[in-house]
């Protein structure tokens, strides 16, 4: 647990594990902590590097300005920081677009990329979705009921038949203790809604594995395969019964794609 200064930001991180580096980088309104289901596993075999992006978690300040660009040039000065030269990158739905992005633009940092439930997908619904979340919280709807809304769009409906669980998970978002505020949230959210991938895909040059939620609304599997299938070097796989938080809903299937992909 550490902290670096870099790109006018004090950007938390973890390290976990030893080996080849392997950065994970989060979704929207995630930090480092996202990853904790996967995090043992793949810490036996790869030095893990786990940065709280910009606007979340414990990096400071959230008054500063975001983007998807700006978030990849700040896991690179990381890997500058850390004194690492290539990495295998994972990036889980706006962490994705943000390795996407990396990929592109510093294609000498990359060694593999993994892309989970993402891909420069901008359609007018997920673009509203995100932004009537956002508003919610902004109008002061209850934690309870808010939670329980984005939940819907993670997780895959066998979720919901356990209402204790469905609690349990309720009461953990609601007290964890570097929930990000919705200023912050908010700043992300125009992040996503402002990025224009260009010909991002048809720039990468990284062995590059997709892998999607059979049960994700967000990002269907056709989706991001259609978006995806532009990288010279893609495979892609799909977990049945997991959404798009395939992570938590699936996470020895995703460990399991991600260490066969990498060569372990």
């Amino acid at each position: 647990m550490a902290t670096a200064q870099l790109n006018g930001i004090s950007l938390y991180y973890e390290e976990h594990g030893e080996g080849e580096p392997l950065l994970l980088v989060a979704g929207l309104s995630s930090d480092s902590q996202s990853w904790l289901p996967v995090i043992e596993p793949l810490a036996a075999h790869y030095r893990l590097i786990l940065p709280d992006n910009r606007m979340a978690g414990r990096t400071e300040p959230k008054t500063v300005e975001t983007g998807i660009g700006v978030m990849a040039d700040d896991v690179v000065a990381l890997m500058d920081e850390l004194g690492v030269d290539k990495a295998h990158i994972v990036g889980h739905s706006m962490g994705g677009a943000v390795s996407l992005d990396l990929a592109a633009r510093y294609p000498e940092r990359v060694e593999k990329l993994v892309i989970l439930c993402s891909g420069p997908i901008r359609t007018a619904r997920n673009i509203s979705l995100v932004d009537t979340l956002v508003r919610q919280r902004e109008e002061g709807v209850s934690d309870d009921t808010w939670f329980r809304s984005f939940f819907y769009w993670l997780f895959s409906p066998g979720f919901f038949e356990d209402e204790a669980a469905v609690g349990s998970a309720v009461e953990m978002a609601k007290t964890y203790p570097w929930r990000q505020p919705v200023e912050a949230m908010r700043k992300q959210q125009q992040a996503i809604a402002a990025y224009q991938a260009g010909d991002v895909i048809t720039r990468i040059k990284a062995p590059t594995l997709g892998v999607a939620g059979g049960n994700d609304l967000m990002i269907p599997p056709e989706d991001m395969r259609a978006v995806l299938s532009g990288v010279v070097d893609f495979r892609f796989e799909v977990i049945d019964n997991a959404a798009h938080s395939i992570h938590w809903e699936a996470p020895e299937a995703v460990v399991e794609h991600v260490l066969s992909f990498l060569g372990k």
